[in-house]
Protein backbone atom coordinates (compact mmCIF):
# COMPACT_ATOMS: atom_id res chain seq x y z
CA UNK A 1 0.00 0.00 0.00
CA UNK A 2 1.26 3.75 -0.80
CA UNK A 3 0.10 6.98 0.80
CA UNK A 4 -0.37 10.10 -1.56
CA UNK A 5 -1.01 13.26 -0.90
CA UNK A 6 -3.44 15.23 -2.42
CA UNK A 7 -2.42 18.96 -4.02
CA UNK A 8 -4.65 20.43 -1.39
CA UNK A 9 -2.88 18.40 1.52
CA UNK A 10 0.39 19.37 0.23
CA UNK A 11 -1.08 23.48 0.48
CA UNK A 12 -1.99 22.34 4.16
CA UNK A 13 0.87 21.15 5.27
CA UNK A 14 2.91 24.21 4.25
CA UNK A 15 0.37 26.00 5.67
CA UNK A 16 0.35 24.74 8.96
CA UNK A 17 4.41 24.84 8.54
CA UNK A 18 4.34 28.55 8.05
CA UNK A 19 1.49 28.91 11.06
CA UNK A 20 4.02 27.39 13.60
CA UNK A 21 7.34 28.70 11.84
CA UNK A 22 6.15 32.43 12.76
CA UNK A 23 7.04 31.31 16.23
CA UNK A 24 9.21 29.09 15.97
CA UNK A 25 10.76 26.81 13.02
CA UNK A 26 12.22 24.45 15.03
CA UNK A 27 9.01 23.56 16.38
CA UNK A 28 7.27 23.56 12.69
CA UNK A 29 9.65 21.04 11.44
CA UNK A 30 8.96 18.62 14.43
CA UNK A 31 5.31 19.10 14.38
CA UNK A 32 5.46 18.33 10.48
CA UNK A 33 7.26 15.44 10.82
CA UNK A 34 4.86 14.17 13.90
CA UNK A 35 2.39 14.34 11.15
CA UNK A 36 3.94 12.46 8.39
CA UNK A 37 4.71 9.73 11.02
CA UNK A 38 1.00 10.13 11.89
CA UNK A 39 -0.07 9.39 8.24
CA UNK A 40 2.43 6.75 7.53
CA UNK A 41 1.23 4.42 10.04
CA UNK A 42 -2.05 4.28 7.76
CA UNK A 43 -0.36 2.70 5.37
CA UNK A 44 -0.24 -0.49 7.88
CA UNK A 45 -3.17 0.61 9.58
CA UNK A 46 -5.71 1.60 6.75
CA UNK A 47 -8.79 1.34 9.44
CA UNK A 48 -7.11 3.09 12.09
CA UNK A 49 -8.90 6.61 11.09
CA UNK A 50 -13.34 6.34 12.05
CA UNK A 51 -15.47 6.99 9.11
CA UNK A 52 -16.45 10.53 8.49
CA UNK A 53 -19.42 9.51 5.99
CA UNK A 54 -20.89 13.15 7.66
CA UNK A 55 -18.82 14.77 5.58
CA UNK A 56 -18.55 12.74 2.27
CA UNK A 57 -19.09 9.37 1.76
CA UNK A 58 -15.51 7.48 2.08
CA UNK A 59 -13.69 9.92 3.76
CA UNK A 60 -12.12 8.97 7.27
CA UNK A 61 -10.25 10.64 9.49
CA UNK A 62 -7.49 10.23 11.72
CA UNK A 63 -6.29 12.51 14.78
CA UNK A 64 -2.89 13.72 15.20
CA UNK A 65 -2.50 15.98 18.07
CA UNK A 66 -4.64 19.09 16.92
CA UNK A 67 -4.98 18.43 13.33
CA UNK A 68 -6.98 15.74 11.29
CA UNK A 69 -5.87 13.68 8.15
CA UNK A 70 -8.98 13.15 6.48
CA UNK A 71 -8.17 10.15 3.68
CA UNK A 72 -9.67 7.93 1.67
CA UNK A 73 -8.78 4.45 1.00
CA UNK A 74 -7.96 2.90 -2.71
CA UNK A 75 -7.18 -0.27 -4.19
CA UNK A 76 -3.66 -0.16 -3.10
CA UNK A 77 -3.24 3.51 -2.08
CA UNK A 78 -4.26 5.67 0.84
CA UNK A 79 -5.33 9.46 -0.28
CA UNK A 80 -4.41 11.99 2.12
CA UNK A 81 -6.86 14.32 1.35
CA UNK A 82 -6.71 17.64 3.91
CA UNK A 83 -4.95 18.25 6.70
CA UNK A 84 -7.13 20.45 9.13
CA UNK A 85 -7.23 21.58 12.27
CA UNK A 86 -9.62 20.38 14.73
CA UNK A 87 -11.32 23.87 15.58
CA UNK A 88 -12.25 23.70 11.89
CA UNK A 89 -15.63 23.86 10.96
CA UNK A 90 -15.52 20.82 8.58
CA UNK A 91 -18.30 20.72 7.11
CA UNK A 92 -17.71 23.46 5.19
CA UNK A 93 -14.02 23.04 3.49
CA UNK A 94 -13.41 21.74 0.24
CA UNK A 95 -12.37 18.25 -0.16
CA UNK A 96 -11.19 17.08 -3.34
CA UNK A 97 -12.84 13.97 -4.91
CA UNK A 98 -11.24 12.58 -7.35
Amino acid sequence: MRLLLSGRAKQDLIEIWEYIASHDEEAADQYIDHLRRRAMELITHPELGRSRDDIHHGIRSLLSRNHLLFYRIRANEIQILRILHGSMDLPNQDFPTA
